[in-house]
């Protein structure tokens, strides 16, 4: 003998009621078999609430590293988030707001720019082939962008922008030109900043991440002008040839 539960909208119908009614019935008139009869009513009566048997149910897939945290464009091994930009632009604020003020100037806020993006993407793919940490040749950064880089051999997993930026600050107390990358991340010039990662080709002999940034307009120039360098990070205007392709004016 099968019973077949009816489906219900909500948690108690008439159609429910009446399965359960006649199920009590049942066990009620066979008394020899009332224990088997019970497991059976148990086995198949409805659940609680239970809208859409049908639903499969849903799977949370782990969280293994840093490089499942993001989307990947698996032809280039790049990460391509709206938060990884969102990270980015935020670690770059941060750092400004930190020391832009603590050298006498104020705060200037760093605004995202897809084209840097693109060229960011561009060099990090470039420097994964070989995984030496390289600036760009003057035919490769024609508008004479800023540039900030970092390597890390030996693993496929994208370094954290958080973590990228704790290794550039460092820098800060070996002077520059010690700390470049560093007074390029908080020159008040600069106006635009695009940063991307790639990681090696699964396959290449050579396995490493690049995080690279691109700056517009370039800092880390006319420095004879000002007494140090921490007066050049807040005073001094940026110095590359031309702007990012998706601003005006920079």
């Amino acid at each position: 003998m099968v019973f077949s539960s009816p489906k219900s909208p909500n948690c108690y119908s008439p159609e429910v009621s009446q399965y359960n009614h006649t199920i009590k019935n049942v066990i009620t008139n066979m008394k020899p078999f009332v224990l088997a009869i019970s497991l059976l009513a148990a086995s198949v009566a409805p659940a609680a609430c239970d809208l859409d048997n049908d639903v499969a149910p849903i799977v949370l897939e782990p969280v293994e590293n840093e490089i499942n945290l993001e989307p990947i464009n698996e032809s280039t091994r790049s990460l391509i988030s709206k938060q990884r930009q969102a990270t980015w632009r935020i670690q770059h604020n941060n750092m400004r707001k930190k020391y832009q003020v603590e050298y006498g100037g104020r705060f200037k806020a760093l605004k995202w720019s897809s084209a840097l993006q693109d060229e960011a993407e561009a060099w990090a793919e470039e420097i994964v082939k070989t995984c030496q940490n390289k600036a760009p040749g003057a035919g490769q950064n024609p508008n004479n962008f800023g540039v900030n880089s970092s390597v890390r051999g030996g693993t496929r997993v994208f370094q954290s922008p958080v973590n990228v930026m704790k290794t550039w600050e460092k820098k800060l107390d070996l002077g520059y030109p010690g700390n470049q990358v560093m007074t390029q991340v908080l020159w008040s010039g600069t106006k635009y900043v695009g940063c991307s990662d790639a990681a090696s080709p699964i396959g290449n002999e050579k396995v490493c991440t690049a995080s690279v940034c691109f700056y517009g307009k370039a800092g880390n120039c006319l420095f004879k002008k000002y007494g140090n360098w921490t007066e050049a990070v807040v005073n001094a205007p940026g110095c590359s040839v031309g702007c990012p392709e998706d601003v005006e004016k920079c």
